[in-house]
């Protein structure tokens, strides 16, 4: 199975519902590409668990309406309810309230290649989707969807603690993060800064300070 994980757009609208785009059509750190209009969803939709950070003990929610257009896959993300007998704090309540914050961003799915679904970039899909291109799913079956907290970073913890979204009992008890000291957050984050301040690339720079960030702080996704 392979993995594919983006920051996307998790937009909120009326009546409380949270859209996501599952994938796009748009080239990957690994200069690889999946075709929205490609994808196989049909054994998934027949069990469309959600889960966090692909975690298969730990199941969120489920995906609802998953649709395709030109370039990207939506589904609705649908976040467990707490039962009326349960007690403590709720995670999949706390996922979505980083969800619903846009302190958590990333979603990312499992998948497999199709007969005949995978190829070597060509030079047509050189011109349509850029030079790093270097392979194209235009098969491939659908497996499963996980919220990811890689886009996330301490400083939106710390902000989310701040403003009442979560508590920091909260933030101990699901990420393994203590933010008892936000100023220790924020000078791992100026100081990583000011090392690759040299540096253009907005989007290389931000994954390596929250890279940092994870390291010093003992919370480093892979």
């Amino acid at each position: 199975m392979k993995v594919k994980t983006l920051s996307t757009t998790v937009e909120p609208r009326q009546g409380g519902r949270i859209i996501a785009k599952l994938t796009t059509d748009s080239v990957d750190r690994d200069g690889e590409v999946l075709i929205p209009q490609g994808m196989n969803a049909k054994d998934y939709e027949n069990n469309p668990v959600l889960f966090y950070n692909h975690d298969y003990a730990n199941p969120i929610g489920t995906v609802a309406n998953l649709k395709r257009d030109d370039n990207a896959v939506v589904g609705e993300l649908r976040f467990a309810k707490r039962p009326d007998d349960y007690q403590g704090d709720f995670f999949p309540a706390f996922v979505e309230t980083l969800i619903r914050q846009e302190i958590v961003k990333g979603i990312s799915i499992g998948f497999i290649p199709e007969d005949g679904g995978s190829r070597s970039a060509t030079k047509a899909d050189k011109s349509k989707f850029g030079s790093s291109i270097k392979r194209v799913f235009n098969k491939w079956k659908l497996l499963e969807v996980s919220v990811a907290p890689l886009p996330a970073n301490q400083d939106a913890l710390v902000q989310a603690v701040d403003k009442g979204y979560v508590t920091s009992a909260q933030v101990k008890s699901f990420c393994n993060v203590d933010i008892a000291e936000p100023s220790k957050v924020v000078s791992i984050r100026r100081r990583t800064q000011i090392k690759l301040r040299s540096t253009k690339n907005e989007d290389y720079i931000e994954r390596a300070v929250t890279h940092a960030i994870r390291k010093r702080m003992g919370q480093l996704y892979e």
